[in-house]
């Protein structure tokens, strides 16, 4: 009687010793610390640095991130674990730093998509060169509630908002008032298109960034000016008359901060 009980003992136990075994295996994953970062800093090629880590993988918080060359500060995340059955990690990250903000950011398959991005961006840390002579200063203010953009498809979607007073250090050169632009990010075919404009008595003007799937890029600025005098500093800057206006234009590929 005991031999005829003893398949249906190994039975009884099985269950118990599978159930152990996936509660040590999901401890042993939501252990993981946050220094496994580690592993996609390497594969980054120097493009992702930190000074230390704290926490565990799935949330944690990375001191002295930088990223592209830029010193971001500290930041803090949260990992989805469902993301990565989809191979394309998703994190909501908070950043304290020269970019100081919130999000969602996933990537995976040469495809990044931001959900509820708000984040002030401290210029002379972030860009290498200004505008129209002058050093990179002053801040940005961005609000997106989502994009996606791909390198095979470009722009799939991209509603969002900009604001930026990177202007009133050469305004302000000039003895010219202030001139902060503003305007939308969104899709312009698969180019992904950033449209600012502003005002002030003296002086408008118009700004225009065009992004590629290639990541080259196109910037269209124009100027209108009430005053000679403004016109005639703007056309050493190489901007060109054109139809009562002033335009300028450049090209290039997009490589990291400064680009």
């Amino acid at each position: 009687m005991a031999q005829k009980n003893q398949p249906e003992a190994s039975s009884s136990l099985r269950m118990p010793l599978i159930i152990g075994a996936f509660v040590f295996l999901g401890t042993l994953i939501a252990s993981i610390p946050a220094s496994a970062v580690s592993l996609f800093a390497n594969k980054s090629g120097g493009a992702l640095s930190y000074a230390e880590a704290r926490g565990t993988i799935w949330e944690g918080e990375l001191g002295s991130v930088s990223a592209g060359g830029v010193a971001l500060g500290d930041v803090r995340f949260r990992l989805s674990p469902l993301s990565l059955l989809r191979l394309s990690p998703e994190m909501t990250l908070s950043v304290d730093g020269v970019v100081r903000g919130s999000g969602t950011v996933s990537a995976g398959g040469g495809r990044v998509s931001l959900r509820n991005v708000e984040a002030d961006i401290d210029l002379a840390a972030v860009a290498v060169r200004g505008l129209l002579g002058e050093p990179a200063q002053g801040e940005a203010r961005l609000d997106v509630e989502r994009l996606d953009f791909s390198l095979e498809d470009g722009c799939r979607q991209a509603f969002g908002t900009l604001w930026t007073n990177a202007l009133d250090g050469p305004t302000k050169r000039y003895n010219l008032p202030p001139l902060p632009l503003s305007g939308q990010v969104e899709c312009d075919g698969d180019k992904l298109a950033v449209t600012l404009a502003g005002e002030n008595e003296r002086m408008a003007a118009d700004l225009r960034l065009l992004l590629n799937p290639a990541l080259t890029y196109e910037v269209t600025a124009t100027a209108r000016a009430s005053e000679e005098n403004i016109a005639s500093a703007l056309r050493v800057f190489g901007f060109e008359d054109d139809n009562g206006a002033l335009t300028y234009g450049s090209a290039g590929i997009l490589t990291g901060a400064g680009s």
